[in-house]
C-alpha cells in the first residue's frame, strides 16, 4: 500500500527512463517483426519459408520452427508494447496522484490542517480561545474532509500501482515464451484483471455457506478492489446467475440447522462487509448495457416472489425479493431495473394484503421460518421489510427515485400511485408500514432517504454533495421534475404531526428544505399576491434558477413544522443564512436590491425563530426551568454560528454561516448562482455535539431566558447585513434605517409563524 509519505518521496525518474528505453526497444522489435528499414525482417523471414519448396523432414520440422519463430517476432512486440503502455500509463497516473496530493496538502496548510505521513489530518494552527488566534478555527469537519480527500487520492495510487504491478508480473511468469496476448492500456489490465478474479470468487461462491471465514475476508479484499470495474461485476453476476445469486447470499446469511452465525461473532462482522461489497458488485452490474445482464435482471425480477429455500433443504424460505433486499441498500442500482423491480414487489405486496393474513408485516416478518439476511443483525438497515431496502436504493439513485415517485403499481381499477401508497400514511389504500418489536418503523429513515434523493437530485449521503448543474435541456426538465416532487413533500408535511407519525423522516424533511432554500424563499415572496407586481421573478431569478412556488401558506406550514424541532430548526435556519448572505452578494454593489434581499431573509428568520420558541414553550408548558435551558441552547447554537462565519467567495465581503459538528451536509443552493454565477456550498445540518457538552445557567424568570435566545436569533438573522454594510461602508443614518426595517421585517416573520390565535391565547 502507497501510503502518503511516499507518494510525496516518489521518485519517477526510473519510472520515467524506462518508459523512454520499452518505446525503443518496440521501436527495434517492430523493425524486426515488420521490416521497415530494409533490413532483414521475421515477416519476409515467415513468407520465405511458407513459399519455398521443403523437402523431407524440413518440409515439416525446419519449416514449422522457421515460421514459428517469425510469429515470436509479433508476439513480441505485442508483449512489448503492453509493457510500454503500462509503464507510461502507471508514470502519467502517478505523477498525477503525486501532483494531486501536494496541491491537496498545501490548501488545507493554509487552513492550518496537517498531514501526517499516513494521511490522517489534524488542525495545528492557534486556538481561536488564545489571545491574537484566529476568528475562524479550521472546523473538525474540515479536517475530516481533508483527511477523506487525501485519502481518496492515495486509494486512487494505489489502485494504479496493483493494476500496473499484476500487469507487469503476468508478463514475467512465462520464462520460454512471448505473450500473444498483452494489454492496451491500465484500463485494458483492468479489466481482464476483472474477470479473472470474478471467475476465482465464482468458482469460492460455488461452497456457500461452505465458504471459511479467510474465504470471506478473501471475497471482501478482491470485490473492494473492483468496486468501481464493470467487467468483475458484470462477469461475477452473470456466472453466477439470477438463481445462483439469490442462493448464494441465502445460505451465507442463513444456511440454518444451528449453524446460523452468532450476531455478536466474528462471522456476522465479516458477512457485513460481504453483504455491502455483493451489494456494490450487483449494482455496478445491473448498469451494464449488454443483453446477458438484461436477461439477468428480468430474471431477478421475475424470482422476487419466489421462495427461495436454503441449499440444504431447511423449510425457512424467504421470498427472493427479502434476500436480494439488504444487497440493495449499498452502490447505485440501475435506474429502469429499480423501478420495474419496485412496481412488482408494490403489486406483491397489495396483493398480499388480506383483512385475515395480514398486510405487509406479516408477509414480510415470515415469523414461523424466519430467516436472518441483514447484517450485522438488529443494525440500522431494515431487517425483513424489502420496501424499506427498495427506498434505501432509491436513496442512491436520484433518477430512479424521481421516476418511482412519479410512477404507479398496479393496472386499471387495481392502480395506485407509488406516492399515494408510500407516503400519505393515512389514506385510503396506503402501506401500513411494518414496525418493530419496539413500535417503530425503520422504514420511515429510508422513505426520507429516497425522497431525498428524489428531490435534490443527488444520493442522500454523498459526499461532498453538489447542486445538479442546469446546461441542458434535459437537466433542466429534472430541476422542474425535481421541484414538483418536493411541492408534494412541502404539501404533505404540513404539520408536526404528519411529520412525527413518520419517526425517523425529519432529518431528511430538514435536508430537502435546505437544498431548495431558494425556492421556499421565492413562495413566501407573495404577500397578498403582489408577487408579480413587485418583481419578484427578476428579483430572485425565477427563471434561471427554475424556481417553483410551493404557496405561501404551505411554506409557511411546512417551515413551521420543521422548526418545532431543535435539529430540523438548526438545518433550515443555518441553509437560509447561507441562502440570505449570498442573496446580498448577488446584489454586489446595488445597495438597494442588497438591502431589500437582505430584509426578505430577516423576514424568515422570524418566522423559524418564533416557531422554534413556541414548540419549546408548548413542549414545557409546565417546566419553566426546562423550558429556559432549551431556548438557551437555542441562543447559544445561534451565537455560535455567528461566530462560525467564512467568505462567500465571490468578490462581495459578506459572511455564510458553517456551524462544525456532525458527517452530514447538504448542498444549500446559493441566490450568487443563478443572478450572479458562483457554485454552491455544503453545511453540516446535524446538532452541534459541543452543545450537549456544555451547562447552562438557568434563571427562575422565563421572561430572561425566552429574551436572550430572541437576541441570539436576531443577531444572526442580522450578520449578514452587518457584513454587506462593514463591506461597502454603510454606516450611521443608512444604516440605520436598514436596521429599523430589518427589525420590522423580524417581527412580521415572528407574527406569521406564531400560532396564538389557534390556540386562543
Amino acid at each position: 500500500m502507497v501510503t502518503c509519505q511516499e507518494l510525496q518521496d516518489l521518485n519517477l525518474s526510473k519510472l520515467n527512463t524506462a518508459v523512454t528505453q520499452w518505446q525503443q526497444m518496440l521501436n527495434k522489435l517492430v523493425t524486426l517483426a515488420d521490416g521497415g528499414d530494409g533490413g532483414i525482417n521475421a515477416a519476409d523471414l515467415e513468407r520465405k519459408a511458407n513459399a519455398a519448396d521443403w523437402k523431407g523432414d524440413n518440409a515439416t520440422v525446419t519449416k514449422q520452427f522457421t515460421t514459428t519463430t517469425a510469429r515470436q517476432f509479433d508476439d513480441m512486440v505485442t508483449e512489448a508494447r503492453s509493457i510500454h503502455k503500462i509503464l507510461e500509463e502507471a508514470h502519467a497516473n502517478l505523477k498525477k496522484h503525486k501532483e494531486d496530493l501536494k496541491t491537496t496538502i498545501d490548501t488545507w496548510a493554509r487552513k492550518n490542517v496537517y498531514i501526517d505521513d499516513k494521511g490522517g489530518a489534524m488542525y495545528s494552527g492557534p486556538q481561536r480561545e488564545v489571545e491574537g488566534g484566529p476568528k475562524e478555527q479550521t472546523s473538525q469537519e474540515e479536517v475530516d474532509q481533508a483527511a477523506r480527500e487525501v485519502g481518496r487520492i492515495l486509494e486512487a495510487a494505489n489502485e494504479t500501482d496493483r493494476i500496473a504491478a499484476r500487469a507487469l508480473r503476468k508478463h514475467a511468469q512465462s520464462k520460454y515464451d512471448f505473450d500473444e496476448t498483452g494489454y492496451k492500456g491500465l484500463k485494458d489490465a483492468d479489466r481482464q484483471q476483472g474477470i479473472e478474479d470474478a471467475d476465482a470468487m465464482v468458482k469460492l461462491a460455488s461452497k456457500g455457506d461452505g465458504m471459511t471465514d479467510d474465504e470471506l475476508k478473501r471475497f471482501n479484499e478482491i470485490s473492494k478492489y473492483h468496486r468501481d470495474n464493470p467487467a468483475f461485476a458484470e462477469r461475477f453476476a452473470t456466472k453466477l446467475g439470477p438463481e445462483g445469486t439469490l442462493e448464494f447470499w441465502r445460505s451465507l446469511a442463513d444456511p440454518g440447522k444451528g449453524r446460523t452465525p452468532d450476531p455478536d461473532g466474528d462471522r456476522a462482522k465479516i458477512l457485513a462487509k460481504v453483504q455491502d461489497n455483493l451489494g456494490i458488485t450487483l449494482a455496478n452490474a445491473t448498469r451494464a448495457d449488454t443483453p446477458e445482464m438484461q436477461a439477468w435482471k428480468d430474471r431477478m425480477i421475475e424470482l422476487g416472489d419466489d421462495p427461495i429455500k436454503a441449499r440444504n433443504g431447511i423449510p425457512s424460505a424467504p421470498y427472493g425479493f427479502q434476500v436480494l433486499g439488504p444487497l440493495m441498500t449499498e452502490g447505485k442500482w440501475d435506474t429502469a431495473f429499480l423501478n420495474k423491480y419496485g412496481e412488482k414487489m408494490l403489486e406483491f405486496e397489495r396483493k398480499s394484503d388480506d383483512p385475515v393474513l395480514g398486510g405487509p408485516k406479516e408477509l414480510w416478518e415470515n415469523r414461523f421460518n424466519p430467516a436472518q439476511l441483514s447484517y450485522p443483525p438488529g443494525g440500522t438497515k431494515p431487517d425483513s421489510d424489502p420496501v424499506a431496502n427498495l427506498m434505501e436504493a432509491l436513496g442512491h439513485n436520484p433518477e430512479a427515485s424521481l421516476q418511482f415517485f412519479n410512477g404507479s403499481s398496479g393496472q386499471g381499477d387495481d392502480a395506485m400511485n407509488n406516492w399515494d401508497y408510500l407516503v400519505n400514511k393515512d389514506g385510503e389504500g396506503a402501506r401500513e408500514w411494518p414496525t418493530d418489536d419496539d413500535g417503530k418503523t425503520t422504514g420511515f429513515k429510508n422513505l426520507g432517504h429516497a425522497l431525498e434523493s428524489g428531490t435534490l437530485g443527488y444520493p442522500y449521503d454523498q459526499d461532498p454533495p453538489s447542486v445538479p448543474p442546469m446546461n441542458t435541456d434535459e437537466e433542466k426538465a429534472a430541476r422542474d421534475q425535481r421541484t414538483l416532487l418536493i411541492d408534494k413533500v412541502v404539501d404533505h408535511y404540513k404539520t408536526a404531526d404528519t411529520i412525527d407519525k413518520q419517526d425517523g423522516i425529519r432529518d431528511s424533511l430538514a435536508n430537502m428544505a435546505a437544498g431548495h432554500i431558494d425556492s421556499l424563499n421565492y413562495s413566501m415572496a407573495d404577500w397578498g399576491g403582489t408577487g408579480e407586481a413587485s418583481g419578484r421573478d427578476d428579483f430572485y431569478g425565477a427563471k434561471a434558477g427554475h424556481l417553483h412556488d410551493f404557496g405561501g401558506t404551505s411554506s409557511t406550514s411546512f417551515l413551521r413544522a420543521l422548526a418545532s424541532d431543535e435539529g430540523s430548526y438548526e438545518t433550515v435556519s443555518t441553509a437560509q443564512q447561507v441562502y440570505g448572505a449570498s442573496s446580498m452578494a448577488a446584489h454586489g454593489d446595488n445597495r438597494d436590491d442588497a438591502m431589500n434581499a437582505g430584509l426578505k431573509s430577516v423576514r424568515m428568520h422570524g418566522l423559524l425563530d418564533e416557531a422554534r420558541a413556541e414548540a419549546i414553550g408548548k413542549e414545557f408548558a409546565d417546566d419553566k426551568t426546562q423550558r429556559n435551558l432549551e431556548l438557551e441552547k437555542q441562543g447559544e447554537w445561534r451565537k455560535f454560528a455567528g461566530e462560525a462565519a467564512v467568505g462567500v467567495g465571490v468578490g462581495v465581503a459578506t459572511a455564510m454561516i458553517v456551524p462544525t459538528g456532525g458527517a452530514a451536509l447538504v448542498a444549500v443552493p446559493l441566490a450568487i448562482e443563478t443572478i450572479g454565477g458562483a457554485a454552491n456550498t455544503q453545511i453540516s445540518t446535524n446538532t452541534l455535539q459541543w452543545l450537549k457538552d456544555n451547562e447552562y445557567d438557568n434563571y427562575d424568570d422565563s421572561v430572561v431566558g425566552i429574551d436572550k435566545a430572541k437576541e441570539d436569533g436576531t443577531r444572526n438573522a442580522m450578520t449578514p447585513l452587518l457584513n454587506y454594510a462593514e463591506a461597502h461602508g454603510i454606516s450611521g443614518k443608512e444604516f440605520e434605517s436598514w436596521a429599523l426595517q430589518a427589525e420590522t421585517k423580524y417581527n412580521d416573520g415572528g407574527k406569521i409563524g406564531d400560532t396564538d390565535d389557534a390556540r386562543g391565547w
